[in-house]
Formats: C-alpha cells, structure tokens, sequence
C-alpha cells in the first residue's frame, strides 16, 4: 500500500500549484492501491473518510486523537509519498517510528523554509527547516522540480544521499506535437506585442512592470495585461498617469491565454534573485517559452532555463526598438522541458505490497 501525505484536491483548488502536482503524480499511481493522510493538529477531532477511487481513499485526522489510527497507517505502508514538507510538518512526532523498510519519498515542491522566511513567517520557517532536516535525513528518494533545486539541496544536506528525480508540472494543454508554428516577423513589424499573465503578488514585481511600460509608451507597442485583479491594476496604473490606450488589463479565461501567447513577443517575469526563485521552474514561464515568447526578466538565473539556453531581455534593455521577433530558441527549451517530464514513472518509483 502507498500511503500519500496530502489532501486530495477538490474542484475548488485543482488550480493551485501543489493540488495540481498532486493530481499530476496520482494520475501516474491510480492502478496502485493508495490511502492519502491530511493531519492537522487543531481540525478533524472527527475523522473524515471521503472514497477518491476504487483504490484510494483520503483521511483526514488529528494527530492527537487519532495517534495510533495515523501509526497504523504509517505502519502498513511499503511507500511514504510526502507531498512536501509541508505535510510532514504535522507528523513530525511519529518520524521514529516509521519503519526503515518503508520507501519514504518527499515531494520537495520548493524550498518551503526559504519561501517563509521571504513571507516573514520566522517561526513557520524554523519548523519547515527543522522538518525538512529530518526528511533528508529519512529520504530514499526526492522529488525536485529543477537540476537547480537538486543542486540546492545536495549542498545543503552533503551528507545525504538520496536519489533525485526531476519532475516539473506543466500545463496539460502544452503538447510539443502541437506546438503552434512561428510566423515569419521583421524588426520593423507594426506593433510589437507584450504581454503579463498573473496577479499581483509582492514577488511579481509589479510596480517595476509598470515603470518599464511607463518609460515605453509608444505607438508601436501593444501591452496586453491578463490577471485576476483588473481593478486593482488599472488604478496602479492610473495613478501613474498612464493612458490606458495602448495597454489592454482583462481578465481571460484560461482557454483563451493561447491567443494572446500566440500574438506576443515580449513577456514579463520579474524575479527577484533569491534562493526561491534561482530553483523554481515557473509554469508562466514554461507558457511563454513554448509559444516562442521572449521573456523580459530582472533576474536571468531562474530554474534551469539559463543553463538550457533560454533567450531574455534585461528589463533595463526593453525599449521601443527592439525587433519584434519570436524564439525557436524558447521554444526548443520548453519542448526539452516537457519531454523530460513525460519520460519519468511513478509507479516504477513505488515499493508495492
């Protein structure tokens, strides 16, 4: 039996990026028999058993009144999939007692005590760090989403041994097969078409996508701005007394982001240079370099895309002469990528009963 630390995603959060990797990694297993913990040490003071599949099943417990029912699963399991340390963290007092025969895979997801750290959450920080300490420790095998994270972690833990496999999560829609073809485009094309997709999170750097729009105002340049928080952005914006006639802020239906993709050649991703974004591998980003699109950057060094080759504009060389062109380049990266993905098997990772 595998038992998979997570709770199981529902229609409301299969959207979200962990719930999606989850998703992602039990379409690999479902032939496997599986039971998925949720612990809590504060909720569920009555279990919740809620029927995934014909063969699996999620719990959702608390650690304190249902110790020895979350032992006895722990107990039973050939395989401990855990979906991050994140779900370790409410565990953390049974890691003696798991069973040194039992394969204990951990999802790394990210570089979840770093991410709270930059959030400020200090006393999270230390648990996931202590956590995480301890699982490295245990690992057989970890889940990375990057060669740069796999880097990460062997110089942060060199005395553990664990096998590494990289496995990023990409959007089902992105089909090398059907990748659409380039047109042709020449450096004096009428409009040059950049683009923003996603919200304003602080990491998004928003305030300084708007000042490189603000000093590129022209004719010649369409800004298509797609997010969440339209409102919200068209005030930023306003009260930097930018017109609105040459920059497009719409929400869009996921469906229809390929169109948009399809007609830009620039895109925004500004990353601060930090730890949680030199190992992350972006899914808005893997978006645009499949569609050829040229990413406009802050940070050049994010995930493994600057190993790979990937062609960036330094947003201090974003201007209104530069060519509007597409990448062969982007696009031969974001094919690598995916390929990558698709050649791993979970199931064959996997310690069955």
């Amino acid at each position: 039996m595998v038992l998979v630390l997570a709770n199981f995603p529902n229609e409301r959060n299969r959207h979200e990026g962990m719930a999606q990797r989850v998703v992602a990694v039990d379409r690999q297993i479902q032939s496997v028999d599986r039971s998925y913990l949720f612990v809590s040490h504060r909720q569920f003071f009555i279990k919740q058993t809620e029927t995934i599949d014909d063969r699996a099943v999620q719990y959702r417990c608390n650690l304190f009144r249902h110790f020895f029912f979350i032992l006895k699963l722990l107990w039973k399991a050939n395989t401990i999939y855990a979906h991050s340390v994140i779900n370790l963290l409410p565990i953390l007092p049974l890691f003696p007692f798991l069973r040194k025969k039992t394969l204990l895979i951990l999802d790394a997801h990210g570089v979840v005590p770093e991410e709270q750290a930059f959030s400020g959450a200090r006393l999270k920080s230390r648990l996931y760090a202590l956590t995480e300490r301890l699982a490295f420790k245990r690992a057989d095998l970890v889940v990375v989403v990057t060669r740069a994270m796999e880097s990460h972690f062997r110089t942060k833990y060199p005395e553990a041994m664990p096998t590494y496999v990289q496995y990023g999560i990409f959007p089902a829609h992105l089909q090398p097969e059907q990748q659409p073809v380039i047109a042709a485009h020449t450096e004096d094309e009428a409009v040059l078409r950049v683009v923003y997709s996603g919200n304003l999170q602080s990491w998004q750097n928003i305030d300084l996508m708007i000042q490189v729009m603000k000093s590129n105002l022209d004719d010649r340049i369409q800004y298509d701005i797609l997010t969440g928080e339209p409102e919200e952005l068209k005030r930023r914006l306003q009260a930097e007394g930018i017109a609105m006639d040459r920059i497009c802020v719409q929400t869009v239906a996921p469906s229809a982001l390929g169109d948009y993709y399809r007609a830009a050649h620039y895109g925004f991703v500004l990353r601060d240079d930090m730890v949680v974004n030199r190992v992350a591998c972006p899914t808005k980003l893997v978006e645009y370099l499949y569609y050829g699109i040229i990413p406009i950057v802050s940070c050049a060094n994010i995930g493994d895309f600057e190993t790979l080759g990937y062609e960036y504009l330094p947003y201090e060389a974003f201007s209104t002469r530069v060519a509007a062109r597409k990448s062969a380049i982007n696009r031969e990266v974001a094919r690598e990528l995916i390929e990558r993905q698709r050649s791993i098997d979970f199931k064959n990772l996997l310690k069955e009963s």
